[in-house]
């Protein structure tokens, strides 16, 4: 079989299709990396969407944020539109629900977290998604979820490109006011589209089942969505409000905003049975599959050890994100937030993150430098904090060279065989970046 080429990529083999195109996964020619690359059929002559398809790539470049797939851009070659997008091959979270018939409710809590800080994040930007919806979400190796497809996006400054609005989205996902294309949305109709996907993951179907668009969209306007205790008793009263009020018919009704979601699941992962109880009636358990009792016998048998321990990670890193999503740095304020968790927080795992995500924002502020190599000079820091900091200041090149003879010190003295050996790496890698 010949090679299929759109230059510079070798498409390699389908990895996905949907309403805007098919996603090949490609080999990017310069250095052999391999990327998702997302292409719009060549015999498409709609302006319209044509229009949305450029947007959508204008836009995802513009994106960046640790739960948004990652856009590389794009060209139109040959009248063939595609862009390039980060790879990613943990599946979706269809996959999981698929595999699985519905996830445990800490799960939930954890990944609808993230889910709520890539909706801040857009949604600060004056972005709306449109097109929630479990497909959308996908998962790298190590469980991190990212949202992907914003080939539905909306850009509130601009004129609108569609007439009225109502073929966008998915039926099993899309929010009343989507529904009847009353323009303008607003980004409650991806949190009402949030909630069918956090309805699904809690019982395996979204609110409204079914393979008649008709219906569907009428459940959506006018029934109320079925209990989630009568399809799933584990679920906590608290999330079942949560959810179901993100399912309210009117925007006014539902959870201000992203962070608003996010901040109530935080309360319920910390004490999930204390919120107020929900309807009394009877629950009804799901006949499970030998993979679903073998999937939540798993996580029952860790959830109490990993509970608190996640528990202090993850609300300290749901801050971090919230101070992102929001764009707080204005000049600097949330840069001081990651600088002081990167040096003083009890928790190394949460040190280590911190210092990545100034490696990576030292890509604009060089100055953020000067802090990762006063953490690794740091007497006081564990040596795996160290070695972090090692490795970010090794991503930055002829740029961190000043700091060779100092962190050639480090490389010889430092009583630590693993923080020696990673400061001689980082020396050769500094080495192998400076300008011919």
């Amino acid at each position: 079989m010949s090679s299929i080429w759109v230059w510079p990529f070798e498409l390699l083999e389908k990895i996905g299709e949907g309403g805007m195109g098919v996603v090949y996964k490609g080999r990017y020619v310069k250095d052999d990396r391999l990327f998702a690359v997302k292409l719009i059929p060549a015999d498409i002559s709609n302006k319209t969407l044509l229009a949305r398809f450029e947007l959508e790539i204008a836009t995802l470049k513009d994106l960046r944020h640790p739960n948004i797939v990652r856009s590389f851009g794009g060209v139109c070659e040959d009248k063939q539109r595609f862009y390039a997008m980060e790879l990613l091959e943990g599946g979706t979270l269809w996959d999981k629900i698929q595999s699985h018939g519905y996830l445990p409710w800490p799960k939930v809590i954890e990944w609808g977290r993230q889910m709520c800080a890539a909706l801040a994040y857009a949604h600060d930007k004056k972005i709306i998604h449109r097109d929630v919806k479990p497909n959308n979400f996908l998962l790298t190796k190590s469980g991190q979820i990212k949202l992907s497809d914003f080939g539905l996006v909306s850009v509130m400054s601009e004129a609108k490109l569609t007439a009225d609005g109502r073929t966008l989205g998915t039926v099993q996902y899309m929010s009343p006011e989507q529904i009847r294309g009353k323009p303008p949305l607003s980004h409650s109709s991806d949190i009402y589209s949030l909630g069918c996907v956090f309805f699904e993951m809690l019982t395996g179907q979204p609110p409204f089942p079914g393979d008649n668009p008709a219906p569907i969209l009428h459940a959506h306007l006018k029934q109320e969505p079925p209990s989630i205790s009568a399809l799933n008793s584990d679920c906590p009263a608290g999330l079942e409000k949560l959810v179901l009020g993100m399912l309210a018919k009117s925007p006014v009704d539902r959870p201000e905003n992203a962070i608003a979601v996010s901040e109530k699941l935080s309360q319920l992962r910390e004490a999930p049975r204390m919120v107020e109880s929900s309807s009394t009636q009877t629950k009804k358990k799901i006949l499970q599959t030998p993979k679903q009792q073998e999937f939540g016998s798993v996580y029952s048998g860790v959830e109490n050890s990993l509970r608190w321990a996640w528990g202090g990670l993850t609300a300290v890193l749901f801050i971090l994100a919230v101070v992102w999503a929001l764009n707080l740095f204005k000049p600097d304020p949330g840069i001081d937030l990651w600088i002081k968790t990167a040096r003083r927080d009890p928790d190394p795992n949460v040190q280590i993150v911190a210092i990545k995500s100034l490696g990576e924002l030292a890509t604009r502020q060089e100055n953020l430098l000067d802090e990762l190599m006063e953490i690794v000079e740091s007497t006081e820091e564990k040596d795996e904090v160290t070695v972090a900091a090692l490795q970010a200041l090794a991503e930055h090149g002829s740029v961190a060279n000043r700091f060779r003879s100092r962190i050639n010190k480090i490389a010889k003295s430092h009583t630590s065989p693993a923080v020696r050996s990673q400061a001689q790496s980082t020396m050769t890698a500094l080495e192998q970046q400076q300008p011919e």
